[in-house]
């Protein structure tokens, strides 16, 4: 028996996947060899009853025709990040990615190259901290003159008049406060000078 080829020492080789059909054999391979069912799968990762199915069907299905804007869609139901992630997770699998040249040669010549080098420098979790205090006031309107030249004229009017607006807006937050505040000292004045009335009157009347 051949010993399993190990990618790394954690990963064992299983398949290799080149389109979305293999990627379905691949895992329906692993469900027999996991000797379980589509079911039991399903019920692991809390799929609706019969999804991983659809999911590994190649059966296109009828088209459904949407009559709101005549177009069809196909009743064939394809893996999202969501229902790929559950699926791997509780079929035992992992994605790893290879560098296939052999068959990305006729396509390489055809791509143009960077006009500006990639860093790959990676920044870590959080690394706008990094950057704290290295932003200077010269910094930061060089980098606004940046940002407003990718701007369209009609980008730039839609910007200010949403600023202006926001700043009215506060104004008025600020002074309909000020003049609750203001009428509130006033009620609560008269107030105190109506109760001053009544004690006054009720010692008299003593």
């Amino acid at each position: 028996m051949t010993a399993p080829i190990r990618v790394t020492p954690e990963y064992e080789l299983f398949r290799i996947i080149t389109d979305y059909e293999a990627l379905q054999d691949g895992f329906l391979d692993r469900i027999d060899d996991l000797e379980t069912t589509m079911r039991q799968i399903e019920l692991s990762g809390e799929f609706a009853h019969g999804e991983l199915q659809k999911l590994l069907s190649k059966n296109a299905g009828k088209r459904i025709e949407r009559k709101r804007d005549h177009r069809y869609e196909s009743a064939r139901r394809t893996f999202g990040w969501k229902s790929l992630g559950e699926t791997l997770k509780h079929t035992g699998l992992a994605l790893v990615l290879v560098v296939d040249d052999a068959r990305f040669a006729e396509h390489k010549a055809e791509l143009a190259k960077r006009k500006r080098a990639r860093s790959r420098e990676v920044l870590p979790a959080g690394s706008i901290k990094l950057l704290k205090g290295k932003i200077t006031p010269k910094i930061s309107k060089k980098l606004q003159v940046l940002r407003n030249a990718k701007l369209s004229p009609q980008q730039r009017r839609r910007i200010a008049k949403w600023a202006a607006t926001m700043r009215w807006k506060a104004e008025r937050a600020r002074r309909c406060v000020a003049k609750n505040t203001e009428v509130a000292i006033i009620c609560h004045g008269q107030s105190a000078e109506a109760q001053q009335s009544q004690m006054v009157l009720d010692q008299a009347k003593a």
